[in-house]
Parts: C-alpha cells; sequence; structure tokens
C-alpha cells in the first residue's frame, strides 16, 4: 500500500523488482506532467481576469489570475487546453513546443445576450432573481404613435399605461406595480443611453431596446430616483460595413369610436315642456324653451351638432430615414423624423422633427 501511494504521487519513474519465488517480474510506472504558462486577453488586448482553463477531458484546471497569467499542469498524454470566459466563445487550444501559450478571447453576440446589467455588475438572466424585462425595437416601432411609450402596452406585467388626453401629441402616466405616494409623481426615471433624459424627444425609430427594471435589486443603483422603477433606454448604433440605409414610413387616420347622438330642437321642446308639465310652478322662456335666442333659433329652425362642429377626421403619419455603418474602428448613425398628426379635435395638431447622430 505504502509503495503504491509513493508511486501515485511521485513525479519521477520507479524501476521495481519484485521475486514472488517462482518467476521474476520487472514493474516500470512512469509518470509525468508538463507545466504550461500563458496570458488570456480580449479583443482589445486588455488582460482578463477569472478566465477558467480547463485540461480537455479531464477535472483539472485554474483560471487567470489579476494580470491574466495562468499556470497549469498538463498531465502526460494531454495537450488540449478549453478556455471559458462569460460572454465570449469557448475556445479549445492545442500545446506544443514549451513555450508560453498566448490566447485572444473573442466576443459572444448571443452570449451577451443572456447577460444583464445591474448595478455595477452583470449576472445571467436565470441567476437573476430582480424583475427586468425588455422590449425590443421591432416591437416599438410597430405601434404607430407619437409616444414611444405607448408600444409598452400590454408588454410589461404590472406596468399600467394610460393616456393623459386625447390630445394629439399628449403624454401618458405611467404606473409600475401600483401606486407609491398619494400626491408625487408615480412616473419612472428614465435612462437613455447611460444618462437620465426625457422620452418624449425621443423617434421611436431611433430606440434600439427598452430594458424595465422593477424591483430594489435592479435599481440600487440609483437611489431614491429608482424608487417608482427604472427605464433603460438605448439608441441605434452604426455597425461595420458598407452603409445601410433604411426607411420607415405610415400614414392613418384617426375617429371617434362612438359619438353622442344630440337631441333636435323638437325633442328639445318637448323635454322643457314635460320639465314645466311635472314641476308646477316653474316656467321656462314662452313655456317651451329656455331663453330668447334658443325661441329665436327654434323659429328659425336652427339646429347644431356641437360635437360634429368642433371634429374632425384626424390624420397621423410619419417618415424616418436612417443611415448607418463604418469600420471596425469608426462607426456611424444619423437618422431624421418627421411626424406630424392631426387631431380629431380642430385646433389640436402636434408636428416633430427630429434628427439625431452619432459616431
Amino acid at each position: 500500500m505504502i509503495l503504491g501511494l509513493s508511486l501515485l504521487s511521485a513525479p519521477l519513474s520507479y524501476s521495481v523488482y519484485a521475486e514472488d519465488g517462482v518467476s521474476n517480474t520487472m514493474v516500470q510506472v512512469v509518470t509525468q506532467t508538463k507545466t504550461v504558462k500563458g496570458t488570456i486577453i480580449d479583443e482589445s488586448g486588455e488582460p482578463l481576469i477569472g478566465v477558467s482553463i480547463v485540461v480537455k477531458g479531464t477535472s483539472t484546471g485554474t483560471i487567470t489570475d489579476f494580470n491574466g497569467n495562468f499556470s497549469i499542469d498538463l498531465p502526460a498524454g494531454r495537450k488540449e487546453l478549453v478556455i471559458s470566459y462569460i460572454g465570449y466563445k469557448e475556445q479549445t487550444v492545442t500545446v506544443t513546443g514549451n513555450g508560453p501559450v498566448n490566447v485572444k478571447m473573442i466576443s459572444d453576440t448571443q452570449a451577451l445576450d443572456e447577460v444583464v446589467v445591474i448595478g455595477y455588475g452583470a449576472v445571467k438572466k436565470r441567476d437573476l432573481t430582480g424583475a427586468v424585462a425588455s422590449v425590443k425595437s421591432e416591437d416599438i416601432t410597430m405601434n404607430p404613435g407619437t409616444n414611444p411609450m405607448e408600444a409598452l402596452q400590454g408588454k410589461v406585467a404590472g406596468l399600467d399605461i394610460t393616456r393623459e388626453s386625447g390630445q394629439a401629441g399628449s403624454g401618458v402616466k405611467m404606473q409600475l406595480r401600483g401606486n407609491r405616494s398619494l400626491t408625487a409623481s408615480g412616473n419612472p426615471m428614465f435612462i437613455i443611453d447611460g444618462m437620465p433624459g426625457d422620452y418624449a424627444t425621443l423617434n421611436p425609430n431611433d430606440i434600439e431596446s427598452m430594458e424595465i427594471l422593477k424591483d430594489a435589486s435592479a435599481t440600487a443603483i440609483y437611489g431614491t430616483n429608482g424608487a417608482n422603477g427604472v427605464i433603460l433606454i438605448t439608441t441605434k448604433r452604426g455597425t461595420s460595413g458598407k452603409p445601410t440605409i433604411r426607411y420607415n414610413g405610415y400614414f392613418g387616420v384617426e375617429d371617434f369610436s362612438h359619438k353622442l347622438d344630440f337631441c333636435d330642437g323638437s325633442q328639445i321642446t318637448q323635454r322643457y315642456r314635460d320639465y314645466v308639465s311635472q314641476n308646477p310652478g316653474e316656467t321656462m322662456y314662452n313655456d317651451y324653451v329656455k331663453n330668447a335666442y334658443e325661441a329665436e333659433n327654434q323659429a328659425n329652425g336652427i339646429e347644431n351638432d356641437w360635437i360634429d362642429a368642433v371634429s374632425q377626421t384626424g390624420i397621423i403619419q410619419d417618415h424616418n430615414v436612417s443611415i448607418g455603418g463604418g469600420a471596425d474602428n469608426v462607426k456611424y448613425y444619423v437618422s431624421a423624423d418627421y411626424m406630424s398628426q392631426k387631431g380629431v379635435l380642430k385646433g389640436f395638431n402636434y408636428k416633430r422633427y427630429s434628427i439625431r447622430t452619432n459616431i
């Protein structure tokens, strides 16, 4: 037993001669290891901390230090190292020679989609206990409205959105998980590309995605400003390659879903007569109209539908043109938008001109 344990732990070669009285047998056990050192860096050449390095087919592994360096013992017969790190593609490296192993990691965009940034750190979605909802650009532009927040209606659990009024270009009121104050506003905090901003100034076509943070763990970095929740808005950016030109537009009409039916002159007159007959002692002007002006209109056959007089068929349209492109080191995006809404009430019109660029 002692001999066996010493053979397993020894890195050198041993020759053992055993004699059993019948025959002579020579047993030779050879155990060899090789120390491999190297450095792991990202695409910009910066060292990566905590990268996992495992000998393929074994449980032997290590991680990189603060300078991205690592050292691992490679058993005899093993030549491949599996290198993995969250947000980067897994790589298998074959060790040849005695030189250092230097590896540059490549970003994995699909893996990054599964990472949620909260405060000063990042975690995988399946490990996140906080409430986070995400709405992509396609869902936002499918909603033909003047306000990008209207696109969130019915898409985020616990988020209530109501129009402030029926006026053209009116804003919305938002409540995440109910009211938190009797008097203060319940609107969440908006962060646009990392800075506090006003969503009303944004063209919906320029929004890449919106993330809604609803609980304390997700909004802790924002302090009391995040008490009503936080909505993170990321705008579109240019991508490497040839310039891409896009046009997005729509045209539509708006009208009342239901109009009130008004009484005509004779019906109003009969209403007044019924009132007088049911209330003895009450009198009207000439016992059938309310005042002299109504008597004059009645005599001249003048009738007015005031809702019809102040309303019209509304028209809404939006036209957006954008161009984006760039190279590996420089990317650009330029967008111009024209939006017009003629309200269903005469005199209430809304127009918005916007241009946005980044490089």
